[in-house]
Protein backbone atom coordinates (compact mmCIF):
# COMPACT_ATOMS: atom_id res chain seq x y z
CA UNK A 1 0.00 0.00 0.00
CA UNK A 2 1.28 3.41 -0.97
CA UNK A 3 1.77 5.80 1.95
CA UNK A 4 0.61 9.40 1.57
CA UNK A 5 3.73 11.23 2.79
CA UNK A 6 2.07 14.63 2.55
CA UNK A 7 -0.84 13.48 4.71
CA UNK A 8 1.49 12.05 7.38
CA UNK A 9 3.50 15.26 7.43
CA UNK A 10 0.37 17.29 8.07
CA UNK A 11 -0.60 14.99 10.95
CA UNK A 12 2.87 15.25 12.53
CA UNK A 13 2.79 19.04 12.22
CA UNK A 14 -0.68 19.16 13.77
CA UNK A 15 0.40 17.01 16.74
CA UNK A 16 3.49 19.16 17.21
CA UNK A 17 1.38 22.32 17.38
CA UNK A 18 -0.93 20.71 19.95
CA UNK A 19 2.03 19.54 22.09
CA UNK A 20 3.67 22.96 21.96
CA UNK A 21 0.40 24.62 22.89
CA UNK A 22 -0.05 22.31 25.88
CA UNK A 23 3.53 22.88 27.05
CA UNK A 24 3.09 26.64 26.83
CA UNK A 25 0.09 26.37 29.14
CA UNK A 26 2.16 24.48 31.73
CA UNK A 27 2.37 26.99 34.57
CA UNK A 28 2.68 29.91 32.15
CA UNK A 29 -0.35 31.08 30.21
CA UNK A 30 -2.96 29.22 32.24
CA UNK A 31 -3.95 30.03 35.80
CA UNK A 32 -2.35 27.74 38.37
CA UNK A 33 -3.03 27.68 42.11
CA UNK A 34 -0.27 27.38 44.69
CA UNK A 35 -0.29 27.39 48.49
CA UNK A 36 2.90 28.26 50.36
CA UNK A 37 2.82 27.38 54.05
CA UNK A 38 5.54 28.75 56.31
CA UNK A 39 6.74 29.17 59.89
CA UNK A 40 8.82 32.01 61.33
CA UNK A 41 11.16 31.92 64.35
CA UNK A 42 9.90 28.66 65.84
CA UNK A 43 12.82 28.53 68.34
CA UNK A 44 12.81 24.80 69.17
CA UNK A 45 9.10 24.63 69.94
CA UNK A 46 7.73 21.27 68.86
CA UNK A 47 4.20 20.68 70.21
CA UNK A 48 2.34 22.14 67.22
CA UNK A 49 4.14 20.18 64.51
CA UNK A 50 1.39 17.55 64.75
CA UNK A 51 -1.19 20.24 63.93
CA UNK A 52 0.94 21.52 61.03
CA UNK A 53 1.04 18.01 59.61
CA UNK A 54 -2.74 17.81 59.82
CA UNK A 55 -3.07 21.14 57.97
CA UNK A 56 -0.60 20.08 55.26
CA UNK A 57 -2.16 16.65 54.78
CA UNK A 58 -5.60 18.23 54.32
CA UNK A 59 -4.28 20.91 51.94
CA UNK A 60 -2.44 18.36 49.85
CA UNK A 61 -5.76 17.06 48.58
CA UNK A 62 -6.69 20.50 47.22
CA UNK A 63 -3.77 22.23 45.50
CA UNK A 64 -0.03 22.47 44.87
CA UNK A 65 1.69 23.09 48.22
CA UNK A 66 5.13 24.08 49.51
CA UNK A 67 6.22 24.24 53.16
CA UNK A 68 9.16 26.42 54.26
CA UNK A 69 10.82 27.98 57.31
CA UNK A 70 12.24 31.50 57.42
CA UNK A 71 14.86 30.63 60.04
CA UNK A 72 15.59 30.40 63.78
CA UNK A 73 14.31 26.89 64.18
CA UNK A 74 16.66 26.35 67.16
CA UNK A 75 17.19 27.84 70.67
CA UNK A 76 14.30 28.30 73.05
CA UNK A 77 13.18 24.88 74.32
CA UNK A 78 15.54 23.04 76.69
CA UNK A 79 14.10 19.66 75.68
CA UNK A 80 15.47 20.31 72.20
CA UNK A 81 18.47 22.52 72.96
CA UNK A 82 19.89 20.10 75.55
CA UNK A 83 18.84 16.88 73.85
CA UNK A 84 21.69 14.37 73.55
CA UNK A 85 22.01 15.45 69.90
CA UNK A 86 21.23 19.16 70.09
CA UNK A 87 18.38 20.22 67.85
CA UNK A 88 17.67 16.67 66.64
CA UNK A 89 13.97 16.59 67.61
CA UNK A 90 13.14 19.69 65.53
CA UNK A 91 14.70 18.33 62.34
CA UNK A 92 13.14 14.92 62.91
CA UNK A 93 9.68 16.47 63.18
CA UNK A 94 10.21 18.82 60.22
CA UNK A 95 11.22 15.80 58.13
CA UNK A 96 8.09 13.93 59.18
CA UNK A 97 5.84 16.91 58.42
CA UNK A 98 7.44 17.28 54.98
CA UNK A 99 9.25 20.62 54.92
CA UNK A 100 10.70 21.58 51.55
CA UNK A 101 13.13 24.35 52.47
CA UNK A 102 14.58 26.57 55.22
CA UNK A 103 16.80 29.60 55.29
CA UNK A 104 19.49 29.91 57.95
CA UNK A 105 18.61 32.06 60.97
CA UNK A 106 21.10 33.60 63.36
CA UNK A 107 20.20 31.11 66.10
CA UNK A 108 21.01 28.17 63.84
CA UNK A 109 24.64 28.85 64.86
CA UNK A 110 23.99 28.73 68.64
CA UNK A 111 24.97 25.07 68.93
CA UNK A 112 28.18 25.60 66.98
CA UNK A 113 29.11 24.80 63.39
CA UNK A 114 29.72 21.09 63.86
CA UNK A 115 26.25 20.51 65.30
CA UNK A 116 24.66 22.69 62.62
CA UNK A 117 26.36 20.58 59.95
CA UNK A 118 24.98 17.43 61.59
CA UNK A 119 21.46 18.87 61.63
CA UNK A 120 21.76 19.95 57.98
CA UNK A 121 22.81 16.41 57.05
CA UNK A 122 19.89 15.03 59.05
CA UNK A 123 17.41 17.28 57.22
CA UNK A 124 15.53 15.87 54.25
CA UNK A 125 15.08 19.44 53.01
CA UNK A 126 17.58 22.07 51.87
CA UNK A 127 19.03 24.95 53.89
CA UNK A 128 19.86 28.06 51.83
CA UNK A 129 21.76 31.28 52.50
CA UNK A 130 23.12 33.62 49.83
CA UNK A 131 25.10 35.99 52.07
CA UNK A 132 27.27 33.45 53.95
CA UNK A 133 30.59 32.22 52.58
CA UNK A 134 32.08 29.23 54.39
CA UNK A 135 35.72 28.21 54.31
CA UNK A 136 35.20 26.27 57.53
CA UNK A 137 36.14 22.58 57.80
CA UNK A 138 33.12 22.18 60.08
CA UNK A 139 30.34 23.71 57.99
CA UNK A 140 29.64 23.19 54.31
CA UNK A 141 28.73 26.06 52.03
CA UNK A 142 24.97 26.32 51.67
CA UNK A 143 23.34 27.01 48.29
CA UNK A 144 22.36 30.63 47.71
CA UNK A 145 19.10 29.54 46.13
CA UNK A 146 17.22 26.42 45.07
CA UNK A 147 14.54 25.58 42.53
CA UNK A 148 11.43 23.74 43.68
CA UNK A 149 9.11 22.13 41.15
CA UNK A 150 5.50 21.80 42.24
CA UNK A 151 3.02 20.55 39.71
CA UNK A 152 3.43 22.63 36.56
CA UNK A 153 5.21 25.39 38.45
CA UNK A 154 8.93 26.09 38.77
CA UNK A 155 9.77 28.26 41.78
CA UNK A 156 13.14 29.66 42.79
CA UNK A 157 13.87 30.64 46.40
CA UNK A 158 16.85 32.76 47.53
CA UNK A 159 17.81 32.85 51.22
CA UNK A 160 19.39 35.63 53.31
CA UNK A 161 20.35 36.07 56.96
CA UNK A 162 20.62 39.22 59.11
CA UNK A 163 24.11 40.57 59.87
CA UNK A 164 23.59 42.92 62.82
CA UNK A 165 25.33 40.80 65.45
CA UNK A 166 28.23 43.03 66.38
CA UNK A 167 29.03 46.74 66.03
CA UNK A 168 31.61 47.28 63.31
CA UNK A 169 31.29 43.71 62.02
CA UNK A 170 29.05 41.93 59.53
CA UNK A 171 27.92 38.81 61.39
CA UNK A 172 24.60 37.33 62.57
CA UNK A 173 23.32 37.86 66.10
CA UNK A 174 24.89 34.84 67.75
CA UNK A 175 28.04 34.20 69.76
CA UNK A 176 30.93 35.54 67.62
CA UNK A 177 33.14 32.71 68.82
CA UNK A 178 30.96 30.26 66.90
CA UNK A 179 31.53 31.85 63.49
CA UNK A 180 35.19 31.06 62.78
CA UNK A 181 36.01 30.77 59.05
CA UNK A 182 32.61 32.11 58.04
CA UNK A 183 32.23 35.39 56.13
CA UNK A 184 28.92 37.22 55.91
CA UNK A 185 27.80 40.06 53.68
CA UNK A 186 24.99 42.52 54.14
CA UNK A 187 22.05 41.35 52.06
CA UNK A 188 21.98 44.65 50.16
CA UNK A 189 25.51 43.97 48.89
CA UNK A 190 24.59 40.71 47.15
CA UNK A 191 20.93 40.81 46.17
CA UNK A 192 21.59 42.93 43.09
CA UNK A 193 23.39 39.92 41.61
CA UNK A 194 20.09 38.00 41.43
CA UNK A 195 17.93 40.50 39.54
CA UNK A 196 17.74 38.27 36.46
CA UNK A 197 17.64 34.94 38.25
CA UNK A 198 13.95 34.33 37.60
CA UNK A 199 14.36 34.69 33.84
CA UNK A 200 17.71 32.86 33.72
CA UNK A 201 16.27 29.85 35.55
CA UNK A 202 13.00 29.91 33.63
CA UNK A 203 11.08 30.05 36.91
CA UNK A 204 7.49 31.14 37.37
CA UNK A 205 8.23 32.99 40.63
CA UNK A 206 11.29 34.22 42.52
CA UNK A 207 10.70 34.35 46.29
CA UNK A 208 13.07 35.69 48.95
CA UNK A 209 13.17 33.50 52.06
CA UNK A 210 14.48 36.08 54.48
CA UNK A 211 15.80 36.16 58.02
CA UNK A 212 16.48 39.92 58.01
CA UNK A 213 13.56 41.17 60.10
CA UNK A 214 10.77 43.25 58.64
CA UNK A 215 12.27 46.65 59.49
CA UNK A 216 15.31 48.24 61.15
CA UNK A 217 15.50 51.83 62.36
CA UNK A 218 19.31 51.73 62.31
CA UNK A 219 19.54 51.50 58.54
CA UNK A 220 20.48 47.82 58.28
CA UNK A 221 18.96 45.66 55.55
CA UNK A 222 15.42 44.52 56.27
CA UNK A 223 12.50 43.07 54.35
CA UNK A 224 11.09 46.58 53.92
CA UNK A 225 14.33 48.00 52.53
CA UNK A 226 14.86 45.00 50.24
CA UNK A 227 11.36 45.39 48.81
CA UNK A 228 12.11 49.07 48.21
CA UNK A 229 15.56 48.57 46.65
CA UNK A 230 15.19 45.16 44.94
CA UNK A 231 11.59 44.97 43.73
CA UNK A 232 12.14 42.02 41.40
CA UNK A 233 11.08 39.48 44.05
CA UNK A 234 7.55 38.20 43.63
CA UNK A 235 7.21 37.91 47.42
CA UNK A 236 9.29 38.02 50.61
CA UNK A 237 8.66 35.44 53.34
CA UNK A 238 10.42 36.81 56.39
CA UNK A 239 11.56 36.08 59.91
CA UNK A 240 13.81 37.34 62.74
CA UNK A 241 11.59 40.14 64.04
CA UNK A 242 8.93 37.83 65.54
CA UNK A 243 6.13 39.89 64.01
CA UNK A 244 3.08 39.30 61.87
CA UNK A 245 3.44 40.88 58.43
CA UNK A 246 1.01 41.13 55.57
CA UNK A 247 2.00 44.26 53.70
CA UNK A 248 3.13 45.43 50.28
CA UNK A 249 6.05 47.76 49.59
CA UNK A 250 7.00 48.82 46.08
CA UNK A 251 4.83 46.09 44.64
CA UNK A 252 6.47 43.33 46.71
CA UNK A 253 4.28 41.52 49.25
CA UNK A 254 5.99 40.80 52.61
CA UNK A 255 4.79 38.04 54.92
CA UNK A 256 5.73 36.91 58.43
CA UNK A 257 3.93 34.53 60.79
CA UNK A 258 4.87 35.48 64.34
CA UNK A 259 7.04 33.15 66.41
CA UNK A 260 7.34 30.10 68.67
CA UNK A 261 5.14 27.93 66.43
CA UNK A 262 2.00 29.78 67.54
CA UNK A 263 0.99 30.31 63.92
CA UNK A 264 1.34 28.76 60.49
CA UNK A 265 1.26 31.20 57.59
CA UNK A 266 -0.61 30.26 54.42
CA UNK A 267 -0.14 32.24 51.20
CA UNK A 268 -2.68 31.28 48.53
CA UNK A 269 -1.59 32.33 45.04
CA UNK A 270 -3.04 32.23 41.55
CA UNK A 271 -0.21 32.37 38.99
CA UNK A 272 -0.41 33.02 35.28
CA UNK A 273 2.31 33.81 32.76
CA UNK A 274 4.96 34.03 35.53
CA UNK A 275 2.98 36.62 37.46
CA UNK A 276 0.85 36.53 40.61
CA UNK A 277 -2.70 37.26 39.52
CA UNK A 278 -4.20 37.10 43.00
CA UNK A 279 -2.98 36.36 46.51
CA UNK A 280 -4.49 35.78 49.91
CA UNK A 281 -2.85 35.44 53.33
CA UNK A 282 -4.23 33.37 56.18
CA UNK A 283 -2.69 33.14 59.65
CA UNK A 284 -3.60 29.75 61.11
CA UNK A 285 -3.73 29.77 64.92
CA UNK A 286 -2.15 26.41 65.68
CA UNK A 287 -3.08 26.37 69.36
CA UNK A 288 -6.74 26.63 68.34
CA UNK A 289 -6.54 24.29 65.35
CA UNK A 290 -8.86 21.34 66.12
CA UNK A 291 -6.99 18.51 64.41
CA UNK A 292 -3.58 16.94 64.88
CA UNK A 293 -1.70 13.93 63.58
CA UNK A 294 -1.87 11.23 66.25
CA UNK A 295 1.28 9.40 65.14
CA UNK A 296 3.29 12.62 65.34
CA UNK A 297 1.70 13.45 68.71
CA UNK A 298 3.10 10.22 70.10
CA UNK A 299 6.61 11.08 68.90
CA UNK A 300 6.33 14.62 70.36
CA UNK A 301 5.23 13.13 73.69
CA UNK A 302 8.36 10.98 73.75
CA UNK A 303 10.56 14.05 73.19
CA UNK A 304 8.69 15.97 75.89
CA UNK A 305 8.97 13.19 78.46
CA UNK A 306 12.25 14.09 80.16
CA UNK A 307 11.66 14.13 83.93
CA UNK A 308 15.12 15.57 84.66
CA UNK A 309 13.92 19.02 83.61
CA UNK A 310 11.03 18.98 86.11
CA UNK A 311 13.33 18.93 89.16
CA UNK A 312 12.43 21.77 91.53
CA UNK A 313 15.48 23.82 92.54
CA UNK A 314 13.91 26.87 94.20
CA UNK A 315 10.78 28.97 94.67
CA UNK A 316 9.64 32.39 93.57
CA UNK A 317 7.28 34.78 95.40
CA UNK A 318 6.46 37.15 92.53
CA UNK A 319 6.32 36.73 88.74
CA UNK A 320 9.56 37.88 87.11
CA UNK A 321 9.28 39.41 83.65
CA UNK A 322 12.03 39.03 81.08
CA UNK A 323 11.92 42.76 80.27
CA UNK A 324 12.91 43.88 83.79
CA UNK A 325 12.75 41.86 87.04
CA UNK A 326 14.22 38.64 85.62
CA UNK A 327 17.36 40.70 84.95
CA UNK A 328 17.66 41.40 88.68
CA UNK A 329 17.58 37.70 89.52
CA UNK A 330 19.97 36.83 86.68
CA UNK A 331 22.66 39.36 87.65
CA UNK A 332 22.31 38.63 91.38
CA UNK A 333 22.90 34.95 90.65
CA UNK A 334 26.05 35.54 88.59
CA UNK A 335 27.48 38.02 91.09
CA UNK A 336 26.76 35.72 94.04
CA UNK A 337 28.19 32.64 92.30
CA UNK A 338 31.53 34.36 91.57
CA UNK A 339 31.56 36.64 94.60
CA UNK A 340 32.22 39.74 92.47
CA UNK A 341 31.51 43.41 93.10
CA UNK A 342 28.98 43.57 90.28
CA UNK A 343 27.48 41.79 87.28
CA UNK A 344 26.11 42.65 83.83
CA UNK A 345 23.63 40.86 81.56
CA UNK A 346 22.31 41.80 78.12
CA UNK A 347 18.49 41.84 77.87
CA UNK A 348 18.49 39.77 74.67
CA UNK A 349 20.09 36.92 76.62
CA UNK A 350 17.01 36.56 78.83
CA UNK A 351 14.39 34.69 76.84
CA UNK A 352 11.51 33.92 79.23
CA UNK A 353 9.59 35.06 82.29
CA UNK A 354 9.73 33.24 85.63
CA UNK A 355 6.34 32.47 87.16
CA UNK A 356 5.41 32.51 90.85
CA UNK A 357 5.87 29.21 92.68
CA UNK A 358 8.30 26.34 92.27
CA UNK A 359 11.27 26.92 89.94
CA UNK A 360 12.30 23.94 87.81
CA UNK A 361 15.42 23.27 85.79
CA UNK A 362 13.29 23.65 82.68
CA UNK A 363 12.41 27.25 83.60
CA UNK A 364 16.05 28.27 84.04
CA UNK A 365 17.03 26.79 80.69
CA UNK A 366 14.08 28.60 79.11
CA UNK A 367 15.36 31.87 80.55
CA UNK A 368 18.91 31.19 79.33
CA UNK A 369 19.03 28.69 76.44
CA UNK A 370 22.26 29.79 74.76
CA UNK A 371 24.97 27.96 76.70
CA UNK A 372 27.09 31.10 77.13
CA UNK A 373 30.17 30.77 79.31
CA UNK A 374 30.87 32.68 82.53
CA UNK A 375 33.81 35.08 83.00
CA UNK A 376 35.21 37.39 85.63
CA UNK A 377 36.80 40.70 84.68
CA UNK A 378 38.70 43.31 86.63
CA UNK A 379 37.96 46.81 85.31
CA UNK A 380 38.25 50.35 86.57
CA UNK A 381 35.17 52.50 86.96
CA UNK A 382 36.50 54.60 84.08
CA UNK A 383 36.69 51.51 81.83
CA UNK A 384 33.16 50.50 82.81
CA UNK A 385 31.87 53.98 81.95
CA UNK A 386 33.63 53.86 78.59
CA UNK A 387 31.95 50.54 77.87
CA UNK A 388 28.48 51.84 78.73
CA UNK A 389 28.98 55.09 76.83
CA UNK A 390 30.68 53.58 73.80
CA UNK A 391 28.18 50.80 73.19
CA UNK A 392 25.10 52.86 73.96
CA UNK A 393 23.45 49.53 74.75
CA UNK A 394 21.23 48.76 77.71
CA UNK A 395 22.20 46.21 80.36
CA UNK A 396 20.85 44.71 83.57
CA UNK A 397 23.29 44.99 86.45
CA UNK A 398 23.80 44.08 90.11
CA UNK A 399 26.06 45.13 93.02
CA UNK A 400 26.25 48.86 92.27
CA UNK A 401 24.01 51.79 91.37
CA UNK A 402 24.43 53.29 87.90
CA UNK A 403 22.90 56.63 86.91
CA UNK A 404 22.99 59.05 84.02
CA UNK A 405 24.57 62.30 85.23
CA UNK A 406 22.21 65.21 84.39
CA UNK A 407 25.25 67.29 83.48
CA UNK A 408 26.57 64.54 81.18
CA UNK A 409 28.47 61.33 81.83
CA UNK A 410 27.75 58.39 84.12
CA UNK A 411 27.77 58.05 87.91
CA UNK A 412 28.57 54.66 89.49
CA UNK A 413 27.88 54.27 93.20
CA UNK A 414 28.49 51.58 95.76
CA UNK A 415 25.63 49.69 97.46
CA UNK A 416 25.49 52.35 100.17
CA UNK A 417 25.30 55.21 97.70
CA UNK A 418 28.93 56.37 97.83
CA UNK A 419 30.24 57.57 94.45
CA UNK A 420 33.10 55.50 93.07
CA UNK A 421 36.08 57.36 91.64
CA UNK A 422 37.20 56.56 88.10
CA UNK A 423 40.35 54.76 89.20
CA UNK A 424 38.52 52.35 91.49
CA UNK A 425 38.82 48.76 90.27
CA UNK A 426 35.77 46.47 90.40
CA UNK A 427 35.34 42.77 89.73
CA UNK A 428 32.59 41.87 87.25
CA UNK A 429 30.65 38.66 86.61
CA UNK A 430 29.50 38.52 83.00
CA UNK A 431 28.66 36.05 80.23
CA UNK A 432 31.32 35.57 77.55
CA UNK A 433 29.04 36.83 74.76
CA UNK A 434 29.07 40.50 75.84
CA UNK A 435 32.89 40.92 75.88
CA UNK A 436 33.19 39.22 72.48
CA UNK A 437 30.61 41.51 70.90
CA UNK A 438 32.15 44.60 72.54
CA UNK A 439 35.75 43.42 72.73
CA UNK A 440 37.30 46.89 72.30
CA UNK A 441 36.04 47.85 75.78
CA UNK A 442 37.23 44.79 77.69
CA UNK A 443 40.71 43.77 78.87
CA UNK A 444 41.67 40.10 79.03
CA UNK A 445 39.39 38.24 81.44
CA UNK A 446 40.71 37.67 84.94
CA UNK A 447 39.24 34.18 84.86
CA UNK A 448 37.15 32.00 82.53
CA UNK A 449 34.99 29.38 84.23
CA UNK A 450 34.08 25.95 82.94
CA UNK A 451 30.41 26.55 83.57
CA UNK A 452 27.55 28.16 81.68
CA UNK A 453 25.57 31.11 83.00
CA UNK A 454 22.49 28.86 83.26
CA UNK A 455 24.43 26.40 85.42
CA UNK A 456 25.56 29.29 87.62
CA UNK A 457 21.93 30.32 88.15
CA UNK A 458 20.98 26.72 88.98
CA UNK A 459 23.77 26.51 91.55
CA UNK A 460 22.67 29.84 93.05
CA UNK A 461 19.07 28.63 93.44
CA UNK A 462 20.11 25.33 95.02
CA UNK A 463 22.00 27.28 97.69
CA UNK A 464 19.33 29.96 98.12
CA UNK A 465 17.13 28.85 101.03
CA UNK A 466 14.34 31.46 100.78
CA UNK A 467 11.96 32.28 97.90
CA UNK A 468 13.05 34.83 95.33
CA UNK A 469 11.28 38.16 95.79
CA UNK A 470 11.80 40.99 93.31
CA UNK A 471 8.73 43.16 93.76
CA UNK A 472 9.86 46.43 92.19
CA UNK A 473 13.44 45.77 91.11
CA UNK A 474 14.44 47.73 88.01
CA UNK A 475 18.23 47.57 87.66
CA UNK A 476 18.53 48.50 84.01
CA UNK A 477 20.88 51.13 82.61
CA UNK A 478 21.35 52.68 79.22
CA UNK A 479 23.51 55.74 78.68
CA UNK A 480 21.70 58.89 77.57
CA UNK A 481 23.53 62.01 76.43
Amino acid sequence: MKVNIRFISIIVLFLSIITTSCNNKSGQDKETELSIFFISDSHSQIDNFSRIKSVIDRAGDETNIILVSSGDIFSGNPLVDFYSEKGYPVIDLMNRVGFDLATLGNHEFDYGQEVLQERMEQAEFEFICANMISSSPLLEQTPAHVVLNEGDLKLIFTGVIETKGKPGAVIPSTHPGKLDNLVFKDAADILGDYSGLKEESGSDLHILLSHLGHNDDRGASSDYSVAHDFPYFDAIIGGHSHSIQDTTINGVHIYQAGSYLDYLGKISLVIKDKKIMSEDFELIDLDAYPESDEELNAIIDLYNNNPAFSEVIGTNDIDLTRNRTAGCFYTDALMSYLGTDMAFQNPGGIRADLDTGDISLMEIYRIDPFGNGLCRYEMTVSEIKNFLKGTGAGFYYAGVKIENDPSGGIIIKGPEGNVYHDDRKLSIAINDYIPMVHEEYFPDPAEIYDITTAEAMIHYLREFDVPLSYDSCNRYFRYRD
